[in-house]
């Protein structure tokens, strides 16, 4: 038979303090804020079953009460636990890097005057055989008479490709100019065909750095030049040529000509435009001329 209670005592026994969700946060509280491992190591780990392990007390945390705590604490704490647990537990993301990307096709130098058309070449810089066959390709290629068309050429230098230089140029003619000349030039080389009425006439332009030392350049060159660029009149036969080189003046520029043929614009003639330091080149009279004019115009 049960004892009997008196004055509404509970049986005799120890007494058990009844637990609650808030009085476990504020016992929780009265010490430090609890480390993740702290909080982690207060959450029961699941049985088989599904139940809660037991306490050291051997009492039972209900695992909703647990998960209640931890969000309480955090509430408490501000965004710094947040802060720390997203740092530990989440994934480690690297920083995306970017890399510049080669540009696909290179610019060509830009021109020293307006032409028509264009037509671009690639041969190896020591394939000579190629380039002269290509360069007599557009040589022949019609025209319409008082056009000029431009020639870029692009050298395979191992394995890098790049546009031509006024050497480059000259090492795939064979041509030897005076060095003097070669340092005072520019390496934007610009090389074109004039379709004249008797045929297409090559030439280049080129900036130099002082007009003065390039004419004299250019006049040490005049006694070797014309047996130098036989090849650059491809098919064409000169006559044969006893007279030097004469001066010549167009719309006040100054240039020197030798004439090469009695039957067709045919010659040597070179000359520098002042006004941007540019040593023209070409095979022809006409051609000349037409260089200068598009001078004045840029």
């Amino acid at each position: 038979m049960p004892p009997e209670k008196k004055d509404g005592a509970t049986p005799a026994g120890p007494r058990i303090a009844i637990r609650t969700m808030r009085t476990d946060a504020e016992e929780l509280l009265k010490t430090a804020p609890p480390s993740l491992g702290q909080m982690v190591g207060r959450q029961p780990a699941p049985t088989l079953s599904g139940a809660p392990v037991s306490s050291r007390s051997g009492r039972k945390i209900p695992m909703l009460a647990t998960a209640v705590i931890v969000l309480i604490i955090a509430a408490l704490g501000g965004g710094g636990f947040l802060l720390v647990r997203a740092t530990i537990l989440s994934p480690s993301v690297p920083p995306k890097t970017t890399t510049a990307s080669a540009p696909t096709r290179q610019t060509p130098p830009a021109p020293y005057f307006a032409t028509e058309t264009a037509r671009t070449i690639s041969v190896k810089k020591t394939d000579r055989a190629e380039f002269l066959r290509l360069m007599n390709d557009a040589w022949q290629e019609k025209e319409r008479t008082g056009t000029v068309k431009r020639i870029i050429i692009k050298v395979q230098d191992g394995p890098n490709e790049r546009f031509a230089t006024p050497q480059d140029f000259f090492d795939l003619w064979r041509i030897a100019p005076p060095q003097e000349l070669l340092d005072i030039m520019d390496p934007n080389l610009m090389v074109f065909m004039y379709a004249g009425e008797t045929g297409n006439r090559l030439g280049f332009a080129v900036r130099t750095r002082d007009q003065a030392r390039t004419f004299a350049a250019m006049l040490r060159w005049e006694p070797s030049l014309l047996a130098q660029i036989t090849p650059m009149f491809f098919d064409e036969r000169t006559d044969t040529i006893v007279a030097p080189f004469e001066d010549r003046t167009y719309r006040n520029i100054d240039w020197r000509y030798l004439k090469l043929s009695q039957a067709k614009d045919l010659g040597i003639g070179y000359g520098v435009f002042p006004a941007s330091n540019v040593l023209i080149f070409t095979t022809g009279k006409e051609g000349a001329e037409t260089t200068i004019n598009r001078l004045f115009a840029q």
